[in-house]
């Protein structure tokens, strides 16, 4: 898959759904956990604003009155995505204020910027090979503030796979 930017075609095939897997060891099943992986194209587009962008540099829409362009500076985070999201099975995640979704950090090394990962976890379709389905909603560089805010509600996200599997309820303590 390809879009256009400034006429010239960008391939998004890195981001295409069903090219990236992981899995995630579950001692508790005896098993490993699969994890298949969606990304939607916020992870490539940001909102347009009309005081900025041109109407032919919308690229899509996340609804017939929300149209989004390319982000070069997201593009170029996206390449890296796919290897960042099949380190999750040893990281921590955050819960995030809409609780379906959580969030994994990854510091930049670069003018002080965080590269925030938003996703949603849950049990794949009947008709997937795979026991689970990661969506990234969006992911997008942050500056760091001083000093950087605490991130509540920290869960292991094997933890986390292994409640979603068996459809459990994920408990954190009260904000």
């Amino acid at each position: 898959m390809k879009i256009v930017h400034d006429g010239k075609e960008v391939p998004v095939d890195h981001l295409h759904t069903g090219t990236v897997s992981f899995v995630c060891p579950c001692e508790e099943l005896g098993r490993d956990i699969i994890v298949r992986v969606h990304f939607t194209h916020h992870c490539y587009t940001k909102a347009y604003d009309p005081r900025e962008h041109a109407a032919d540099q919308i690229v899509c829409y996340d609804a017939p009155q929300r149209p989004r362009v390319f982000c070069p500076v997201r593009y170029k985070l996206s390449l890296d995505l796919p290897a960042i999201v099949k380190t999750l099975a040893t990281r921590r995640v955050h819960q995030t204020t809409v609780q379906r979704n959580y969030v994994f950090i990854v510091p930049l090394n670069v003018n002080n910027l965080l590269y925030e990962i938003y996703f949603m976890l849950q049990r794949a379709l009947s008709d997937d090979k795979a026991d689970l389905r990661l969506t990234v909603e969006s992911a997008y560089p942050v500056a760091v503030t001083t000093p950087v805010p605490k991130r509540p509600n920290a869960i292991r996200f094997r933890v986390l796979a292994y409640k979603t599997l068996r459809n459990e309820r994920i408990r954190f303590a009260p904000r």
